[in-house]
């Protein structure tokens, strides 16, 4: 532990001393050396030294009396001593609720103590707190390193430490820290060092930053005190076993990248079906966390536009983010897969989610539209891109991955290109333009269809009266003029003309309802043909 203002408050030379403010931090707030400061204070103070001083030069002038204490606080001191009765007979009250405002400890010492015994005897302490360290951090360091060489899990030596410091010890990422903690440690100025978070309660934070290793993201130690007059530990024995938990750190990440190795090549195999013996197959799902043997229903989502989404949010570097966005997306599965109390398996493959969703098949469309309902929920309030899902539901079932994923990725292509990003679409729903797509491969397909509707095509891109849209409404609104008229913003007499001009472009009657299905069915071939393009092709 360190040297405090308490311990310096709890010698018998300091009896006679009063604090004026920041009680509540006076046990947290650590002392590493002293000086003796007079006005002006320039750049003379260091970090966390207690300054002593008996304010000559301030008189009765209360601002500059002011100035100066800011001055000193703003040196991130220790705190301030001031010597009353000889050069000031009182401290201003705007200095005292100074520092009250900003928790800065102001202490008022007799005349009568003499600097030269105070910094005798603080500096006593300092060197027997040090001492203290450094013996501290030895033993500490051994206890450590014969943990590591037993080969304790990291869980268990942080449960040590808890039990070693009575404090809560946890280790996080930097992604894993709120936000507002993040901007305390940067505001400490000193990021590289371990840091003190502190609250109105007398509790507090200490933060030990550790370097990232490979590629890895910043991680940090952190030490939640219990009791509201708990010590912070020093930054030797905070740094020693930083030093130590690096090789649990770096034993854990080569263990986690070969773990991840081998799980991408599993759900590869499961992608693909390839897998040989079916107990094998389950028994090594379980070695992920996996249970493979019940019943899933493949789900494929794609987020739109990702890259623009994030240059906007000044996030341009590519790499960054797609990392953020599978973290983020990644924590969103987690809390609705435990909300639903549902098993999860899912990946991440180039610009796709692939999510595996335990569900049975008569609950499927309800359980999914539930799921996807509540992922999209959390899209929107993380400020998530738009996504498109398409869900492979005709292959919900036990070891049916390789099937529900195919057709769940082309449930979400098809889907995409026909009925527009951010849908969400079934295998079952974009059935028909599996057949449309076929379809407008077949060469005799081709030559009926633009037999059929070439020449509106062609009449359309010469005099642009857009018979083609005009055709679809008709059929859409199964044949009813008024109907038509109304979505066309047409007159009824306009409306007429194009469907005579369009009969006789066919060569088809729209009373005929065996020329009516091969219209339809050729503007359908004709907008799966075409779709891309931003008007309608016509054939040359």
């Amino acid at each position: 532990m360190q040297f405090t203002i308490r311990d310096l408050l709890s010698i018998p030379l300091f009896s006679t001393a009063k604090l004026l403010s920041a009680n509540n931090i006076i046990s947290s707030q650590v002392i590493e050396s002293v000086t003796v400061m007079e006005i002006p204070v320039e750049d003379f103070i260091k970090k966390n030294e207690l300054v002593l001083t008996t304010a000559i030069g301030c008189g009765n002038n209360p601002d500059l009396f002011l100035t100066y204490v800011k001055d000193v606080h703003s040196s991130n001191a220790a705190g301030m001593a001031i010597a009353v009765g000889g050069h000031v007979q009182y401290i201003p009250e705007e200095v005292i609720e100074y520092c009250k405002s900003v928790n800065f400890p102001l202490i008022e010492l007799p005349w009568e103590m003499r600097f030269s015994d105070i910094l005798k005897v603080i500096l006593e302490q300092l060197n027997s707190w040090e001492q203290q360290s450094i013996d501290k951090a030895d033993t500490l360091q051994r206890e450590l390193l014969k943990l590591y060489l037993d080969n304790y899990p990291l869980e268990e030596v942080l449960t040590f430490l808890s039990k070693e410091f009575q404090m809560e010890v946890e280790l996080k990422y930097k992604e894993q820290i709120e936000n507002d903690t993040i901007q305390q440690i940067s505001e400490t100025s000193y990021t590289d060092q371990p840091a003190i978070i502190r609250y109105d309660n007398g509790k507090f934070l200490q933060i030990v930053p550790i370097s990232p290793l490979l590629d890895q993201s910043s991680s940090f130690l952190i030490f939640k005190s219990r009791k509201l007059n708990a010590k912070p530990i020093s930054a030797l024995i905070l740094n020693n076993i930083v030093t130590i938990l690096t090789l649990w750190i770096q034993k854990e990440m080569a263990s986690m990248i070969s773990k991840n190795k081998e799980k991408k090549e599993y759900i590869k195999t499961l992608l693909n079906g390839s897998w040989t013996k079916k107990e094998d197959f389950i028994n090594q799902g379980k070695k992920f966390g996996f249970e493979v043997d019940l019943p899933y229903i493949c789900i494929v989502g794609s987020p739109e536009k990702l890259k623009e989404f994030y240059i906007v949010h000044k996030k341009e570097h590519i790499h960054e983010m797609e990392k953020d966005f599978k973290r983020t997306f990644s924590e969103i599965l987690e809390n609705v897969s435990k909300k639903l109390n549902k098993h999860l398996i899912y990946t991440f493959k180039r610009d796709l989610t692939i999510i595996f969703l335990e569900c049975k098949s008569s609950e499927a469309d309800r359980e999914v539209n539930h799921f996807l309902d509540m992922i999209d929920s959390y899209v929107k309030k993380n400020q998530l891109p738009t996504i498109s899902w398409g869900i492979g539901e005709n292959h919900t079932g036990n070891l049916m991955f390789h099937l529900g994923y195919k057709n769940a990725r082309t449930a979400l292509e098809i889907g995409r290109n026909h009925k527009g990003p951010g849908t969400r679409n079934t295998f079952a729903s974009t059935g028909i333009y599996h057949l449309l797509i076929s379809l407008s491969n077949n060469s005799m397909s081709t030559e009926l269809m633009h037999s059929t509707i070439g020449a509106i095509a062609a009449y359309d891109k010469n005099n642009g009266l857009d018979l083609i849209n005009t055709l679809s409404t008709y059929i859409y609104h199964q044949g009813n003029v008024s109907q038509t008229a109304r979505a066309l913003s047409l007159h009824r007499q306009s409306l007429l003309y194009r469907l005579r001009k369009i009969e006789a472009l066919t060569n088809r009657s729209l009373n005929d309802p065996d020329d009516i299905f091969l219209l339809q069915l050729c503007l359908k071939l004709w907008s799966v043909r075409f779709e891309n393009n931003d008007s309608y092709a016509v054939a040359e």
